[in-house]
């Protein structure tokens, strides 16, 4: 045997941590290279004594902060348990049983009284207690070789633990690698062949022409996000294979473009042949264009007032897409004849318009003379609408409009204060704790604030 290993024998084995070591063995190891053989309060004076013989030296008093430790176990009071399942993790012996949310308790035979799993506990339920009768030192040393044996296991049982999991990491690293690979090898692959397809298929007249380009669409709009996603990582964390990636997917999405501009050029001459739906593709314009200017906001929302140069790049990626969407509306809507507004729907939308000013005036405390001047610009959108209305050929809705007087801000004041005082005087008759004169005072503000709108309304 070892020096170690002999002085690992005489220790109590309780791993408590008080010697300044995590562990008895640690400390063992300290001890032979010439560290002080007093430092262990569980041990004592016996184990002082014994490691003195051991090496050959005089036994010293003990020299700690703590206390000589007696033979103790803990003690777990089960209705104040809750369950955390921190005291499990602290145990270095694994003498403590349960799972999380349900009750925990300590096998005492196995417990070696370490007291690491007092400080977890969020809600002090463990107590220590001394044995009643204390073990001799043959009994003690038996103890503690058991206890030794628990130690390893319980270091044994994390280690496999430990390997489980780093197994399942380098498992999901594998499948994430092959997918990318997979995904890559797709992307640059099935463009190309893509619009090797489509090219042919623009060939038979019985293709619709509509679907295939609205799948090349898709497709190099799938390319170009998958190359923009990539990008921005490659620009957080340069790696070589998030070099390689981009490449892939710049080449899979020139290839996607390529292959949607020769499908493009090539259905001209039959777009030319066969009549389009003017009305759809506007539609569609407008669409796009919307979805633009919507994408445009949102990242100048999310980017600031001082973009870095990644994020102003995209900023000038996503204005040009924009203007091309707003570009290509224009151009369908000058290619389209023009038609006369429809007189209801101006009307409708013009009374709207004037009923958000109004409102919004009126919200914002303008003058007397503007707000006069917008309801008289209201009432002549109402009178409009009525009118095309009756000239339209649509029969006339069903609905009653009712004029609403606006209300002043003195009134809005008043009002506003009383809901604030009786929600206070709610909260101060359910307080017990209220005293008389107070609750007698808000109620009295209470009455004055109802006083003085009585008193408004009237006048």
């Amino acid at each position: 045997m070892s020096l170690i290993h002999a002085i690992d024998a005489l220790l109590p084995q309780t791993q408590c941590g008080k010697c300044g070591h995590p562990g008895c063995l640690p400390y063992a190891t300290s001890i032979a290279a010439g560290e002080a053989i007093n430092k262990c309060p569980p041990g004592g004076d016996e184990t002082i004594h014994d490691l003195a013989v051991l090496l050959g030296v005089e036994a010293t008093p003990l020299d700690s902060p703590y206390l000589p430790t007696p033979a103790q176990v803990a003690f777990i009071r089960e209705a104040e348990c809750i369950g955390c399942t921190k005291c499990l993790k602290a145990c270095p012996v694994d003498a403590i049983v349960g799972a999380a949310k349900l009750m925990h308790t300590v096998i005492a035979a196995e417990c070696t009284g370490c007291e690491l799993c007092i400080a977890p506990c969020p809600v002090d339920c463990i107590d220590l207690n001394p044995l009643p009768v204390q073990p001799s030192h043959e009994q003690q040393r038996q103890q503690a070789a058991h206890y030794r044996l628990r130690y390893d296991a319980h270091n044994a049982r994390l280690a496999r633990e430990e390997q489980r999991k780093q197994a399942d990491r380098d498992a999901r690293l594998a499948r994430s690698q092959l997918s990318t690979e997979a995904v890559q090898t797709a992307t640059s692959v099935d463009p190309v062949q893509a619009a090797i397809s489509r090219i042919k298929a623009q060939k038979d007249p019985s293709t619709d022409a509509d679907v295939i380009l609205k799948k090349l669409k898709i497709n190099a709009s799938t390319a170009q996000m998958a190359l923009k996603k990539a990008e921005k990582q490659l620009a957080q964390r340069a790696t070589q294979q998030l070099e390689d990636q981009v490449k892939w997917l710049k080449q899979a999405a020139e290839a996607a473009q390529q292959a949607l501009d020769e499908a493009l050029s090539g259905s001209r001459p039959s777009s030319q042949a066969q009549p389009i739906d003017v009305s759809a593709e506007i539609k569609r314009a407008k669409i796009n264009a919307a979805m633009a200017r919507a994408q445009l906001s949102k990242a100048e929302k999310a980017f600031g007032q001082q973009p870095t140069p990644e994020q102003q790049e995209q900023l000038s990626m996503l204005h040009g897409s924009a203007a091309a969407a707003a570009q290509a509306l224009a151009n369908l809507e000058d290619q389209t004849p023009s038609k006369t507004p429809d007189a209801l729907k101006q009307a409708k939308l013009g009374l709207v318009s004037a009923r958000a000013a109004f409102l919004s005036a009126e919200r914002n405390g303008a003058p007397q003379e503007e707000l006069s001047q917008l309801r008289q610009m209201l009432h002549q959108a109402e009178n409009a609408l009525d009118m095309a209305e009756k000239a339209s050929d649509r029969p006339l809705p069903e609905h009653t409009r009712i004029q609403k007087s606006p209300v002043d801000p003195l009134t809005r004041t008043l009002k506003t204060q009383i809901a604030y005082a009786k929600a206070e005087v709610k909260r101060l008759e359910r307080d017990r704790d209220t005293s008389e004169n107070v609750l007698l005072e808000v109620r009295g503000r209470l009455t004055e604030l109802e006083n003085k709108l009585s008193e408004h309304l009237a006048s």
